[in-house]
């Protein structure tokens, strides 16, 4: 090689700019859902400054949720009717402009030090095989965080690569699921959920995932003995407040328990009630006949 190729090459490498040897960092959507929320949003926008876009999907709220989310920068709001948790996530998802998709509700915070898993992990090199990550999830309940009692140290994929990982069709519990040949990576910074402020509320909630339990037996077609409607609930409860150590969280941890005892009650109460009669509630059969 000549002089004067020498010189061409090396005028071609200067020309290189230092980002064809970078690996692209990956992007993030934050997708939230709300429906009256105004006393969370703040809280919990403030916690994803380390995301590059946030999309809410709303489906009706009627106090100023919405009002207070439009003076964050990067929010993109989608008001729309309510189908479900998952088709209403899905709303988000289909809309995000990046691959990588933070789901997070509007009780919960992310803390920095959660935040800097991330931003250290995607400056650490491409991906490849991660369709998720996972978490611990600590919740904050009556003014007390919640240290056993089945709740933690839970692990929960919120962070997932919407085309390594979908979400499942569960009506209850819904959550994120790895494709074939993808894996879940781990944090270890807790997610922080502040849930509820009142029994009032816990209980109403928990009534509400028993009846969605129900539903959830039906569309899998799963068979269930009347004699559940006794033992799951007692069952339920052993294993929270004595296997999962509820017991320590104190007067906490009992109600805790006893409301996942209930929520099991309530599931099987609804389900053979449906089973035999068709109906739950009898003004919607009124409305139906």
């Amino acid at each position: 090689m000549g002089i004067t190729e020498i010189y061409n090459e090396y005028q071609k490498m200067r020309s290189y700019h230092i980002s064809n040897f970078v690996p692209d960092i990956e992007q993030l959507t934050a997708v939230i859902l709300t429906k009256n929320e105004e006393k969370n949003i703040a809280n919990c926008l403030s916690s994803l400054s380390f995301v590059e876009e946030i999309i809410i999907v709303d489906s009706g709220s009627t106090d100023k949720t919405l009002e207070i989310a439009r003076k964050f920068k990067n929010v993109e709001i989608i008001e729309t009717e309510w189908y479900g948790f998952v088709e209403n996530k899905k709303i988000g998802i289909n809309r995000a402009a990046h691959d990588w998709i933070l789901w997070i509700d509007a009780d919960e915070v992310v803390p920095e030090g959660l935040a800097n898993e991330w931003k250290t992990r995607i400056h650490q090199g491409t991906f490849h095989e991660t369709g998720a990550i996972d978490f611990p999830r600590k919740t904050f309940f009556l003014g007390h965080w919640v240290k056993h009692s089945g709740w933690y140290p839970g692990r929960i994929i919120r962070f997932f690569h919407k085309k390594r990982a979908d979400l499942n069709n569960n009506i209850l519990h819904e959550g994120v699921v790895p494709r074939r040949g993808y894996v879940v990576e781990h944090f270890h910074t807790d997610l922080l959920h502040y849930s509820y402020t009142s029994l009032y509320q816990y209980f109403d909630k928990m009534n509400k995932y028993g009846l969605a339990g129900a539903k959830e037996i039906e569309r899998k077609r799963k068979f269930a003995f009347f004699p559940q409607i006794i033992f799951q609930p007692i069952w339920t409860f052993f294993k929270f407040y004595i296997l999962k150590k509820g017991f320590l969280d104190g007067r906490i941890g009992l109600i805790v328990c006893m409301g996942a005892a209930f929520s099991n009650f309530i599931k099987y109460a609804n389900y053979f009630f449906l089973k035999k009669y068709g109906y739950t509630d009898l003004n919607e059969k009124n409305k139906i006949s």
